[in-house]
């Protein structure tokens, strides 16, 4: 449960089961959960007859010390999702609705979406060594980069963190074109309900509220609302949600200029996660402060990518932060050089082939994921070409 002092001036807004928002129009069913800058709350639509989720974001995210402005992006990626053809418009969350309301902590920007089941992490959690079957991760793969396809060349949004201007069309030569959108990590890709009003419907019959009654008042507590294993789904599709802050792609590591291959970068990072149940260039800081997080993810980068190129290098304004004039780290020296292949078929867990990969399609596979993670950016390939890849159709 969040804390308490996230209920002041400026923050979240105070929300009781059976409260009515927008006129009447929305009525608050179950708590789904809250995050850094806002809470999720299962309700119903009078209107429609249909069960929404009802975002409320902190006061302070408009006018105040917080500004996202994912309203904005959410109304445009809305908007051109409405007349386009383009198949990725289906892996992202279309906002139904948006209003403020008014209350004691301040006036809150409220955002209205799709009820959706559990994100993947959830998923990778309930399969062994949080792997997910290959089947399903090649179906999630194309789904998010039709998504992605759409975001960068119709949209021109990325997740860089930071909002920046849109251009139209956007150029592909400098992050300054692009708006974000969610970093590509498994909690931010969560699965449709494949029934959505009948598997609501019987969740809410089967299942009382979770409440606390801590220091004295009651407040519901967070819910998921039941959803198969992604195994057990005759066709399973996601949706790209919640518009936030990046993992970070080498070149904006080293302060370098950005485009839309960072995405493809993050790609790259999720499906190891999600074939091997492991992550990938995640850094550790030491414990006697001789390096940061930074510096090892860096590290961890180059000994399975190789040296970073100089001509890269020489773009980065935080470069001289990271590496010395030779183009070594200046903080982590013993490196042990590796490989993706090794990452996929190792000698031992948690690098093992996983089983219902056969030996031939390895070298298909480690050909797709260098299509992504390539330290310099102007090699990676695009969504669409991608798309176009063998082992997506395997």
């Amino acid at each position: 449960m969040e804390e308490p002092d996230f209920y002041s001036t400026g923050g979240f807004h105070p929300v009781s089961l059976g409260d009515t928002f927008n006129s009447g129009t929305y009525k608050v069913m179950r708590k789904l959960g809250y995050g850094q800058y806002s809470t999720v709350w299962l309700a119903r639509d009078s209107k429609v007859q249909r069960y929404v989720a009802l975002k409320i974001l902190r006061a302070d995210c408009y006018g105040g010390s917080h500004d996202i402005f994912e309203r904005e992006i959410l109304s445009r990626l809305s908007d051109i999702a409405k007349k386009s053809n383009h198949g990725g418009r289906n892996f992202v969350l279309p906002l139904l609705d948006q209003f403020k309301h008014e209350g004691p902590n301040g006036k809150h920007v409220c955002l209205v979406f799709e009820v959706l089941g559990h994100h993947l992490d959830f998923q990778t959690a309930k399969h062994e060594d949080g792997r997910l079957p290959l089947k399903a991760v090649r179906t999630i793969v194309r789904q998010l980069l039709l998504g992605l396809d759409f975001l960068h060349r119709e949209c021109g949004i990325l997740h860089t963190g930071m909002v920046m201007r849109y251009q139209s069309p956007p150029t592909q030569n400098h992050g300054a074109n692009y708006h974000r959108h969610p970093d590509l990590k498994p909690t931010n890709i969560l699965l449709e309900l494949e029934t959505p009003e009948e598997t609501i419907d019987k969740y809410l019959t089967e299942t009382t509220p979770r409440i606390t009654t801590e220091g004295g008042t009651t407040k519901p507590l967070r819910e998921v609302i039941t959803t198969p294993l992604i195994s057990e789904m005759r066709d399973p599709h996601i949706r790209i949600v919640d518009f936030g802050v990046a993992l970070r792609a080498p070149e904006v590591t080293i302060g370098a200029h950005w485009d839309a291959k960072v995405d493809i970068w993050s790609l790259g990072c999720l499906i190891i996660e999600f074939v091997q149940g492991i992550v990938p260039f995640s850094g550790v800081p030491s414990k006697n402060g001789s390096w940061t997080v930074d510096d090892d993810r860096l590290a961890r980068t180059i000994e399975i990518l190789g040296d970073f190129p100089p001509e890269l290098l020489q773009k980065g304004s935080k470069t001289a932060e990271f590496f010395n004039t030779n183009g070594s780290l200046l903080r982590i020296s013993n490196l042990t050089p590796t490989s993706l292949d090794r990452l996929i078929n190792g000698a031992e867990r948690p690098f093992l082939k996983p089983n219902d990969m056969s030996d031939a399609e390895i070298p298909i596979f480690i050909d797709f994921l260098q299509g992504m993670l390539t330290i310099d950016p102007t090699r990676r390939k695009s969504a669409a070409e991608l798309l176009r890849h063998e082992w997506l159709e395997l």
